[in-house]
């Protein structure tokens, strides 16, 4: 199987400080991920390594979005020397550049994976600009949540109702699309801000709003 025997190869298609590695996510991961996976399927995901085979071994038609020329290079160098067909689209570009744009990115998508750039706010944006298109029962995979700065992204995934967790493999975590986001007029209608909302050291403090009133027109108003 051609999965396995990526496991077994290893390829190592990133090169960092000179020295060729893998930053792959760990095999019981990719055989996941693979397993939710059909011929078909319309899938994204930011950055690229070896679940960028993965897509590829399970025949989705997939966008993969990358800065990096060589790594993608590198990546289709394998996937021919293994046979597969040439089925990824590879946008070298940054994520955050990219997505906005919205050049060969396609209107719905069935599965989002989220390994790119991990410094704030990037994963959010790749978020951002991809919920929308991703199918009611649609996953995305967010990929090292527990760093910091993606972990915003987990937090807010977690709690939303839009969001079902259905999986943590080591260090990623899978969400399905269960509903499509309703509107809200701002923050206060987010669950991820119901505590700050409701907790009563925020009750004496001043609204935005009254802040920027000067304190005579408010008189004038009650008046």
């Amino acid at each position: 199987m051609l999965l396995e025997r990526l496991l077994k190869d290893n390829p190592q298609f990133h090169y960092y400080k000179g020295v060729f590695t893998s930053w792959a996510v760990h095999p019981d991961t990719l055989r996941f991920l693979y397993s939710m996976l059909t011929p078909g399927m319309s899938t994204l995901e930011t950055g690229c390594g070896h679940t960028t085979v993965v897509f590829s071994i399970a025949g989705t038609r997939h966008i993969c979005i990358t800065p990096d020329q060589g790594e993608a290079e590198r990546i289709q160098q394998y996937c021919a020397e293994v046979g597969l067909t040439k089925n990824i689209t590879f946008i070298i570009k940054s994520s955050d550049r990219a997505l906005p744009e919205g050049e060969l990115i396609p209107s719905e998508l069935d599965y989002v994976f989220i390994d790119g750039a991990h410094r704030f706010p990037v994963p959010i944006i790749d978020w951002h600009y991809t919920h929308h298109k991703l199918k009611l029962g649609g996953i995305i995979g967010v990929d090292d949540f527990k760093i910091p700065s993606v972990k915003i992204l987990y937090d807010f995934l977690c709690v939303e109702e839009e969001w079902e967790l259905i999986k943590i493999m080591r260090n990623t975590a899978f969400f399905k699309k269960i509903r499509e986001p309703k509107y809200i007029s701002d923050w206060s209608d987010q669950k991820i801000n119901f505590k700050y909302q409701y907790n009563p050291r925020n009750s004496n403090k001043k609204s935005f709003i009254s802040k920027l009133i000067p304190s005579r027109l408010i008189k004038r108003r009650r008046g």
